[in-house]
């Protein structure tokens, strides 16, 4: 299994061939971009060529780019048919860009589907089920998976709502990321990783003290690592351990982390 890490530590960075190096040169494998970094457009495709080129020449492996399009443009509703072909577009550009950076994964939590006793829920749900299957169709010849976030609130924040939508979309480009940080504010880990296990396709890997949204380093928090590591192996996931951290100055601690959790040997 790669060392995975998110840029989301350095996201007041631009995108460059800097921010690159220093990540290979703190000993990651893996790398997960986000689109908060200042300047960052998805409708500069060449840029994002050049990019690919760049973590090509480090031997930097791409797995994920975590989209938020609704912070871009709140009518991008992937529940909701009023602005829909808009927002389809909008998801068809970040497959583009995925594209163009050499494919990958696709993330989001950008999900707004209600919970089922309002009134809008069924709506809403198939709304969503029919837009992300549209754009599912559009990114599997072009080597891109989507996958869908567990959150600490709102609808995917259980297990058993990812999978029923897992089930009722059948798309083979489309999965499911645990963010084991926004688990723990809500439930075991643990078990949502064994309930998600056929669906799991990548990671968010940080700690907490179940109250807040720390992303700190394993072992800092109170979720059980251990038991995290286990239910890996008993999944068979072959993933990347994605680690999604706020602070730069955790980045020296990474490799150290990731040894000592000895995640290697799954």
């Amino acid at each position: 299994m790669k060392l995975g890490l998110s840029t989301l530590l350095f996201r007041d960075r631009p995108l460059n061939g800097d921010l690159l190096r220093n990540l290979q040169e703190a000993g990651i494998e893996s790398i997960e971009l986000t689109d908060y970094h200042p300047g960052f457009s998805f409708a500069d495709v060449g840029f994002f060529a050049d990019f690919g080129a760049t973590l090509k020449a480090l031997e930097l492996h791409l797995n994920s780019l975590h989209i938020h399009l609704e912070k871009f443009d709140s009518e991008f509703d992937l529940a909701s048919r009023v602005h829909q072909e808009k927002t389809r577009a909008a998801y068809r550009d970040a497959v583009d860009v995925m594209v163009a950076l050499g494919g990958g994964i696709l993330v989001t939590h950008d999900i707004r589907i209600p919970e089922p006793e309002d009134e809008a829920y069924g709506e809403k749900r198939g709304a969503f089920l029919d837009n992300l299957g549209t754009v599912a169709n559009y990114a599997e010849p072009r080597g891109v998976r989507f996958a869908i976030e567990n959150t600490s609130r709102g609808y995917t924040r259980e297990p058993g709502r990812l999978i029923g939508l897992m089930d009722d979309l059948g798309a083979p480009n489309v999965g499911v990321v645990i963010d084991t940080g926004h688990r723990n504010l809500v439930g075991d880990p643990v078990e949502a990783l064994q309930a998600l296990a056929p669906h799991l396709i990548t990671l968010h890997i940080h700690d907490n003290h179940g109250e807040q949204d720390e992303h700190l380093l394993p072992g800092l928090g109170d979720i059980a690592w251990k038991e995290v590591v286990q239910a890996l192996r008993d999944g068979g996931y072959n993933g990347v351990f994605m680690y999604e951290l706020n602070r730069p100055e955790d980045l020296g601690e990474v490799c150290e982390n990731f040894k000592r959790l000895g995640v290697r040997n799954t």
